[in-house]
């Protein structure tokens, strides 16, 4: 992966220095002809001239025509400068294990049934490690991907994010576009507020007004300033001054529709160029061909009615310029603009927030693609409808692959394990490795192991539960409630389930006792999944449910007069013990 982040990153550093040149020439020259318009306007005050008056509007034409140039050159500047962040980043990222991205926190919910006890968001957390999403809107729908999963379409979201992992060059190009626009936080929501708003339409006589003042006014101007009808000229200037009136009078309608959209022109041009990349891509996956097909609204391509839409907001922005008013005297331009928008509205705007949608979903899948993309050796579970549950050589996608230790397990003949082991000894990470592989397998992601066979399902767990102040709950009436939640869902239907220590909130006899009565439980509702436990004597329901339960644990060794642990699963119950030692060892007792 890094051979091919260094060629994107070179190929990126090369088109930035191409367009800086062609960047700066074009400013040199725009300087000159700058120069060049205020000389010959210099010459046509002192000595006029025809000839002035023709080079002044080529220089002037020729001048408009290099600010456009100069801006998409600027825009290409961007984009490239863009990509040389993006693969940097990913090359640090694999190398040395730096995240840059968003780390979710402001998603984190501590009474979703997985995301808080998975840690699924936050610093170091599962969707730092996998986003790439760079706005706003494109974070919030990743992280419905971890926080909403639909089991009946992993086949539709595995053959999406295969096909989108190869096509690393468009990825990069629509993160690249998709970082131009400002924070698009509230942008849905000024679009929804947009549409909602009920507008001024004009009156039938003030439409043929302003369609027909302005043609009545050139024709007076004709008559009076080149053919010198003075009853023209009168009527010329009065006709100008009654514009005047009718543009301000309305003015009030047009600041009231364009609230909101205060420089939002930028935003659009984004949205704009990734509906574009989307619209011209050529997808085989039935997800995205999907999302193309909601880009298309009465035989037209959102990109060209997004592009109407900005250029008619850009348009709106300079209403309260001068210059305009000069505009609006002899052209009503902005009454005119206002009309288009109206109309614009009343056509399209209830797809406006449609098209957002999919350009936030394809920069969420973008992200998942990305994290199939960096592991080639992860592998797309097979899937069944036994409710089989089993990983050969399985481990935590987080770990670095030097430092991660895998195991093998399956829930084929013990749907069930009662997993011991000491303190430290890997228990917990192995419940999270199991949560978060079963997880990815619901994202239509491929998880961390040699070989997966999957029957996807909900995940449920207790392991990560806190104190709330707030709700005046205890940890232990938050555990009490959890595991009602759990047992609920169950009954429902079956779900993997993953418990680390219950009940650690009573004493030892009645935690024991309570332990026992939960695994029954389990049993009786033909769970899948794990309870990890320090007390052994819990391990004996293994011999009164022989096909359902099964005993597995972590074992610790001392060697050295230090602890080794190999982090390997194994069976049976396990037989060491290393809180005395620990303590021992420095001094404690």
């Amino acid at each position: 992966m890094i051979p091919a982040y260094k060629k994107q990153l070179e190929k990126a550093k090369d088109l930035h220095q191409k367009y800086t040149k062609i960047y700066n020439i074009i400013g040199a020259v725009r300087l000159c002809v700058a120069i060049s318009i205020l000389f010959l306007g210099y010459l046509s005050f002192t000595n006029f001239s025809l000839l002035y008056l023709v080079g002044i509007f080529f220089f002037v034409t020729f001048f408009l025509f290099l600010v456009v140039k100069h801006k998409k050159i600027s825009y290409l500047r961007k984009i490239e400068k863009s990509k040389i962040d993006i693969n940097q980043k990913e090359i640090d990222f694999l190398e040395k294990g730096v995240y840059f991205y968003d780390n979710g926190f402001d998603f984190q919910d501590k009474e979703h049934p997985y995301a808080y006890d998975l840690d699924i968001f936050g610093e170091k957390s599962l969707f730092h490690y996998i986003n790439r999403a760079v706005t706003f809107s494109g974070k919030k729908q990743l992280a419905a991907h971890f926080l909403r999963t639909d089991n009946k379409y992993i086949p539709e979201k595995q053959a999406t994010i295969a096909e989108l992992s190869e096509k690393l060059e468009w990825r990069q190009d629509f993160m690249a576009v998709a970082s131009q626009a400002p924070d698009n936080q509230h942008t849905a929501e000024k679009i929804s507020t947009w549409k909602e708003r009920k507008e001024v339409l004009f009156s039938f006589p003030l439409r043929v007004f302003i369609y027909l003042s302005p043609l009545l006014l050139l024709s007076f101007i004709i008559l009076g300033y080149i053919f010198d009808y003075a009853d023209m000229k009168m009527w010329a200037n009065t006709l100008f001054v009654i514009n005047l009136m009718v543009f301000g009078w309305e003015l009030r309608h047009i600041l009231k529709n364009k609230q909101g959209f205060e420089g939002i022109y930028d935003t659009l041009y984004s949205v704009r160029k990734n509906i574009e990349l989307i619209e011209k891509e050529s997808f085989k996956s039935k997800q995205i061909c999907e999302l193309q097909q909601q880009l298309i609204q009465n035989n037209q391509r959102a990109s060209e009615l997004t592009r109407s839409l900005a250029r008619l907001l850009d348009n709106m922005d300079n209403v309260l310029n001068i210059f305009s008013w000069v505009l609006n005297g002899f052209t009503l331009y902005h009454l005119h603009q206002y009309n288009k928008l109206i109309l614009w509205k009343k056509i399209n705007a209830e797809h406006v927030a449609t098209w957002l949608d999919v350009i936030s979903e394809m920069e969420a899948l973008c992200s998942l693609a990305n994290f199939k993309y960096n592991h080639p050796e992860f592998v797309f579970p097979e899937l069944n409808a036994h409710f089989e549950v089993s990983f050969v050589d399985i481990g935590h996608p987080l770990i670095a692959e030097n430092q991660r230790v895998t195991n093998s397990i399956s829930f084929k003949e013990n749907r069930f394990v009662i997993l011991t082991g000491s303190n430290m000894s890997g228990k917990s990470t192995f419940l999270r490795t199991l949560g978060v592989n079963v997880l990815l397998t619901s994202m239509g992601l491929p998880v961390c192991a040699k070989k997966a066979n999957v029957h996807p399902m909900k995940i449920l767990i207790s392991m990560r539960l806190s104190d709330s102040l707030n709700d005046g709950k205890s940890y232990f009436f938050a555990e009490i409630d959890r595991l009602k939640q759990i047992m609920e869902t169950l009954q429902q239907e079956p779900c993997f389930v993953l418990l680390d220590e219950l009940l650690r909130g009573t004493n030892s006899e009645d935690k024991q006792s309570g332990t026992v009565k939960i695994i029954e439980k389990m049993v009786e509702l033909n769970a899948i999944g794990i309870i990890a436990t320090h007390d052994l004597e819990v391990c004996k329901l293994e011999s009164e449910y022989p096909h359902h339960l099964k005993n597995q644990c972590f074992e610790v060794e001392i060697i050295n007069n230090e602890l080794h642990f190999d982090y390997k699963l194994k069976e049976g119950v396990c037989q060491n013990k290393n809180a005395t030692f620990l303590m021992k060892k420095m001094g404690i007792i």
